[in-house]
């Protein structure tokens, strides 16, 4: 289980050349790298089979998948230049943009919310009030943006406690409370044998912040320099994440054949649940909802949140955030 927690967990999954046109004669250009913010999941279905299935390389990308853990995030990796790309939640891209570099959304991807913080009833949690000053897990650094703003908006202080790999903490009723995602741990602990009816689940997006979660992140002048490659990308994973939608099951053999080969348990019914849905939050059935755009309103709505919660004093204009959506560069 150790490795579970190393600082970062490499899965390097290769395709074919990066744009070797642009970059002059037959030279084979370095991979474009892409850090994935967690372990092998169906959370990252569509990378996999645009890979897999050869969207990448049709559109002349040589790509390399990273995934990140619980150690440095994909942030990190991408800031740090260990990535060229980078997946991230909407609200922890923004409040990461400008520290230490400017981000360029390319991609949206998750169009909704997930999150929640499930607790236990017999500890008394019925209303956010109740988990003031009590012990509660989640995620630092990567995925805890939402939760903050949270926190401060109900006017509580949790103990908080880093949550890892697993909600193993949560199921020995070390905390009174821990962070989950609807397609994942939310099911682990039925999967681990608690009725729902046992917890009290607080959701995000009830509470106003529903932010948008998975896009695809670079650095700003990354996007102006590469647009192309940019573009090019946006379309080829969102391509994948057709595949997945149209091919389930081959989806899932593929997410656990990733997930045993980085030593990460795995099992088809869970990696069903997810995949399912992740597409519901990637390809939403809702009429009007573009797959792979970041909509101006739901990226006013998050800074405004996060604003009035006093985590960040400002946010850059729409148009340098997502220069794609804008229509520049």
């Amino acid at each position: 289980m150790s490795r579970f927690f190393t600082a970062a967990l490499l899965v390097c999954l290769s395709g074919c050349s990066v744009f070797a046109q642009a970059q002059g004669g037959d030279a084979k250009p370095a991979p474009v790298r892409i850090a994935l913010q967690w372990l092998p999941q169906s959370q990252f279905a569509g990378f996999y089979m645009a890979l897999e299935k050869g969207r990448y390389r049709e559109a002349g990308l040589d790509v390399v998948l990273l995934h990140t853990g619980p150690g440095p995030s994909s942030h990190d990796f991408l800031v740090q230049g260990k990535a060229d790309f980078s997946t991230l939640f909407l609200a922890d891209a923004v409040f990461g943009n400008g520290k230490p570099a400017a981000l360029a959304n390319v991609a949206q991807f998750s169009q909704r919310s997930n999150l929640l913080l499930v607790a236990w009833k017999d500890m008394g949690i019925e209303k956010p009030a109740d988990l003031d000053g009590r012990t509660v897990s989640y995620w630092q650094s990567a995925f805890s943006m939402a939760f903050d703003v949270f926190f401060r908006q109900q006017h509580i202080r949790p103990v908080a406690i880093p949550q890892h790999y697993s909600v193993n903490l949560f199921l020995k009723r070390g905390v009174a409370a821990c962070a989950a995602m609807t397609y994942n741990e939310y099911h682990r602990i039925y999967q681990a044998g608690v009725d729902y009816d046992r917890l009290t689940v607080f959701k995000m997006r009830d509470f106003g912040l529903g932010f948008p979660e998975d896009g695809l992140y670079t650095l700003t002048e990354t996007a102006k320099r590469k647009p192309e490659v940019c573009r090019a990308l946006r379309e080829a994973t969102l391509a994948g994440w057709e595949y997945a939608r149209r091919h389930p099951d081959e989806a899932v053999e593929t997410v656990v054949r990733e997930s045993r080969r980085a030593g990460v348990p795995v099992n088809r019914p869970h990696t069903l649940w997810m995949l399912s849905h992740v597409l519901d939050s990637v390809c939403p059935p809702e009429a009007g909802v573009r797959r792979g755009h970041l909509d101006r309103s739901a990226y006013t709505d998050t800074v405004r949140s996060m604003i009035a919660a006093g985590v960040i004093s400002q946010a850059p204009p729409f148009e340098d955030f997502a220069p794609f959506e804008a229509g520049v560069p």
